[in-house]
């Protein structure tokens, strides 16, 4: 062959290669950015269907094409759809794996993917999902079935949801007495055909109204909502009677009953139906579904209401596929420490003046009354209270829904067990040292300006036991200056440090707003209680169980099979002697606490009036505390407050409940 023609032979089969391996890597080129694209849109799309975001979730679909047989969507119905149906369930925490697209036919890839999420019955897992991606328009889209919402539907299916409701736990005192009962109430309710038309039905209508004590307005609102036929029962409220009226019948219904009614009502709470609000918040739930709205039936909603159970099931016209069939598991029951007959008799004592009656058995930290008034009836808001009854309770400037017991207060002259108590243990003071003092008022020095520290009685010359005896509060406050800011505070932070393990929303207490007493007026106020101390009764219940144990100060606990921390925090001897101190305040006929005194029982207490007002030489509310312990056999420990009296008045309340312990 010619050179010049095997060099042009050369030359074109390069040529031929150069061009072949163009288009290759071209067409190589073109498919890996059509699959990189197709992949975009499942991501976008399985991301979208994961966090429940239809309206994003619609922009990778193909919404030219969102009919087949039985069905036809616009892209709004889609998204309605969509919503309606994982609303349904109670779809949650959908986790999507094993996503692939794959090429299937010309401008046109399949698309899989695996999906588990938690539904109001349990748990679904690995479902298969695959649909066809297509190109519309130079762009990417996913062709949109009903077996998108679940793989095992088509055409017009329906997804149902049937639960099966958990049994709540109850909740029982330490001797098993219900607190907290699963039973069943009487409800009353208006049946609208039957009530008549023109003036009878306006008359029906009073006389309802009048028998049941609610509005006529508020039956009216009942009578127009949306469900409501002419033979429906639309339930008005709970009844203990079931007087014959035109147009009411009765019906017996499942409900929660609180056998104590208003006597533990903050502490026990009540359920209600879950709201809106409740639904949203936990998927788990369904409409009908009770929960804890107050007190501990709130605060251990969880372990009380349990799980239910349930179905999810296709409908295919006559023909049903179960997707998840769960069995519930019932709630926990609570047994607490409270002894219940003990919390009656608190609460009657109160003779709803506002209130609190703490019982502790000091030992074990058991808490056996947990009692606030005024109080309401939990029983009345199970199954809906009524209006008037409402407002009733709600602009009771008494404040029925407030738990006393964990609200902050200043304790008052009972901290002065405290104060005696630091003071020993630093041996600022003996039991014998005696203090002679002048007057009514006294001041440190003209450095404290017009501020003075009063005492009620005019005692020249006393020891600890008198000063207790007589609730002196310039001898308490002149032990705290003579001992010192940082000694006092060293005493008492071992007693702030410690809190307790309670399903009970409270504050810490507090020494001072600041923590400090850098001011000699503020330390020597805080020896008598007042200053910036704020204590709640359940707080000053564990701080002074450290008198009653010889030293160590045990914490509270209200849920049976707990323990609560035991701590020392002073010497055996600083202790007990200040506890044989308080047998004379109410052994001593000069005692603050004399009214107490039972024939054969030795109590040692002390009382306090803490007083609320802005400036000193004024007038202003007081509250009035006792607290109150078994000298003999430290069988309980209390601590009591009454709003807005001095401390005579709670002894006298007091006295009868104190007996009843014995």
């Amino acid at each position: 062959m010619h050179k010049n023609t095997r060099t042009l032979l050369t030359a074109s089969i390069a040529a031929i290669v150069l061009v072949a391996g163009s288009f290759t890597w071209y067409h190589w080129h073109h498919q890996r950015a059509e699959a990189q694209a197709v992949a975009a849109t499942a991501k976008a799309y399985t991301q979208a269907f994961a966090k429940r975001q239809y309206p994003t979730m619609a922009k990778q679909i193909d919404t030219g094409q969102l009919k087949g047989t039985g069905w036809h969507y616009t892209k709004k119905q889609l998204i309605a759809r969509n919503q309606a149906v994982f609303d349904r369930v109670g779809a949650s925490r959908i986790k999507i794996s094993k996503l692939t697209t794959t090429p299937s036919a010309h401008n046109t890839y399949q698309l899989r993917f695996t999906a588990t999420m938690k539904t109001k019955v349990g748990q679904l897992k690995a479902l298969h999902y695959q649909a066809k991606i297509v190109k519309r328009n130079d762009t990417w889209r996913v062709r949109w079935t009903p077996a998108l919402l679940f793989p095992q539907m088509a055409g017009k299916d329906t997804v149902q949801l049937t639960t099966t409701k958990a049994v709540r736990g109850q909740i029982y005192d330490r001797n098993g007495q219900l607190l907290a009962k699963n039973g069943t109430v009487l409800q009353a309710g208006l049946i609208p055909g039957k009530l008549g038309t023109g003036s009878t039905r306006t008359q029906n209508l009073q006389k309802i109204a009048t028998a049941f004590n609610v509005k006529v307005s508020s039956l009216e609102t009942l009578l127009n909502q949306a469900w409501v036929t002419a033979d429906t029962f639309v339930p008005v409220k709970v009844v203990t009677a079931a007087p014959e009226l035109t147009g009411v019948n009765y019906q017996t219904v499942g409900s929660r009953t609180y056998p104590l009614g208003a006597a533990a009502a903050q502490l026990i709470g009540y359920v209600g139906e879950a709201t809106a609000a409740y639904l949203k918040k936990s998927p788990t739930l369904t409409a009908g579904s009770d929960v804890g709205k107050a007190g501990l039936e709130q605060t251990e909603d969880t372990k009380l209401r349990g799980v239910d159970g349930g179905a999810i099931t296709i409908g295919h016209g006559d023909q049903t596929t179960t997707l998840l069939k769960t069995n519930p598991k019932n709630g926990q029951d609570l047994h607490l420490t409270i002894d219940a007959a003990k919390q009656q008799k608190a609460y009657t004592q109160l003779g709803n003046q506002a209130g609190t009656v703490v019982t502790m058995d000091p030992k074990t930290g058991a808490l056996l009354t947990l009692a606030s008034a005024p109080s309401y009836d939990p029983n009345k808001f199970v199954n809906g209270i009524n209006q008037s009854d409402y407002d009733a309770y709600a602009k009771d400037q008494a404040l029925p829904f407030v738990s006393r017991f964990t609200q902050r207060y200043a304790p008052g002259s009972t901290f002065k067990m405290l104060t005696a108590g630091i003071a020993l243990a630093n041996q600022t003071i003996t039991a014998n040292t005696t203090k002679t003092i002048s007057g009514l008022k006294w001041q440190k020095d003209a450095s404290w300006g017009s501020y003075q520290v009063t005492r009620t009685v005019n005692a020249s010359s006393e020891n600890m036991t008198a000063a207790l005896v007589n609730s002196d509060n310039i001898w308490f406050a002149q032990a705290a200056l003579q001992m010192g800011q940082a000694a006092y505070l060293k005493g008492l932070q071992p007693f702030f440090k410690a809190t307790a393990d309670l399903p009970l929303a409270m504050k810490p207490a507090q020494i001072s707003n600041s923590g400090k007493l850098d001011r000699e007026t503020l330390l020597a106020d805080t020896a008598y209680g007042q200053g910036q101390l704020l204590l709640s009764p359940i707080e000053q219940a564990a701080m002074y169980s450290a008198i009653a144990n010889g030293g160590t100060m045990q914490q509270p606990t209200l849920v049976q099979e707990t323990t609560g921390k035991r701590i020392s925090v002073l010497p055996a001897a600083a202790a007990n002697t200040v506890k044989t101190a308080l047998t004379h305040v109410v052994s001593d006929s000069a005692g603050t606490a004399h009214g107490l005194a039972l024939a054969g029982h030795t109590i040692a207490a002390k009382t306090g009036t803490a007083e609320l007002k802005k400036q000193q030489d004024t007038n202003g509310k007081t509250n009035g505390f006792l607290v109150a312990m078994d000298a003999d056999h430290n069988t309980y420990l209390t601590v009591t407050l009454i709003e807005n009296t001095g401390s005579d008045s709670v002894v006298t309340a007091m006295k009868p409940y104190l007996a009843s312990l014995y």
